[in-house]
């Protein structure tokens, strides 16, 4: 009997650790769902940071005086933001869109659900503040999933920020983790969210579980945020945008998709996606139309 509770839980261990391994080292396959890949129509730039690495990004200047930083999700690179990016675009917003070093092909380092992905998203920042075509215009954040709890520490910290936009964000890094165990995984919250913390904190020196994205939107209830999650989502559940909404002052659009998977909102309803966002950012970056009501759409 020993014998196989021994077996047992050297085989949870195994494919709980096989599993937290591939959270800080996931597949990036591109998919862009239909988008056109922007990638040869931008100004491919590279972007310093503080500790002497660079980020790559693309670059496509503003035709209305607006730009629209993009940040992609866990597990995807910058050309998952083209799905956005071609319709902002054609609106004449700019975009800038990167790769987080956690994506990257060469030099790439591992998901730390924050540290490093905060850094990154500064960069970019403090590039596109310095960019000549770029100077006086009015700045939004766009952001899903992992993508999505960074536009909010970045707005959080970027008074110029003048709206953001985020979907299926998390609500803090140890909640999403134990959501994605259960309904990603398949595995049981404990230990294996403790496990996947431990992990990371032994990999990267710093705790994937730390990020705080509740106290970020808090720091928001005088700037507008549209809040977008899909209840079909099978990393995060319901609660995390909820959260995030009421953090924010209950002041903003709420749009929870019933039919769409994790950041799957696009695809599902590109066309009215594409309306709801482009009224929102319309009217706060460029004081054009009625907007987006409060509360529930």
């Amino acid at each position: 009997m020993r014998r196989v509770i021994a077996l047992v839980v050297a085989a949870f261990l195994a494919l709980a650790g096989g599993s937290t391994w591939a959270a800080f080292y996931p597949p990036v396959p591109t998919d862009l769902a239909g988008a056109v890949n922007l990638d040869g129509a931008a100004r491919h730039v590279r972007m310093p940071l503080p500790d002497g690495d660079a980020l790559d990004g693309w670059y496509l200047p503003p035709r209305n005086g607006a730009v629209v930083i993009l940040l992609h999700g866990f597990g995807r690179d910058h050309t998952r933001a083209w799905r956005y990016g071609g319709f902002l675009t054609h609106a004449g917003y700019g975009v800038l869109a990167f790769d987080f070093r956690s994506s990257r092909v060469s030099g790439r380092l591992p998901t730390t659900l924050g540290h490093y992905e905060q850094a990154d998203a500064r960069a970019a920042m403090a590039w596109l503040r310095a960019e000549p075509s770029a100077r006086g215009a009015r700045l939004a954040v766009m952001g899903e999933s992992l993508g999505g709890s960074i536009a909010l520490m970045l707005g959080a910290e970027s008074p110029d920020v003048r709206a953001l936009v985020v979907d299926c964000a998390f609500a803090n890094g140890g909640q999403a983790l134990e959501d994605a165990c259960e309904r990603w995984a398949h595995l049981p919250r404990w230990p294996t969210a403790a496990l996947a913390r431990a992990m990371g904190r032994a990999l990267t020196g710093y705790d994937p579980g730390a990020l705080d994205a509740v106290a970020a939107a808090s720091a928001l209830r005088d700037r507008p945020v549209l809040f977008i999650h899909s209840l079909k989502d099978d990393r995060l559940s319901p609660a995390h945008p909820r959260e995030l909404w009421s953090a924010a002052g209950a002041k903003d659009p709420l749009w929870i998709i019933p039919d769409a998977g994790h950041t799957e909102g696009w695809v599902k309803h590109r066309q009215l996606y594409e309306a709801r966002v482009l009224a929102f950012l319309g009217q706060h970056l460029l004081g054009q139309g009625e907007g987006l009501r409060a509360g529930a759409l």
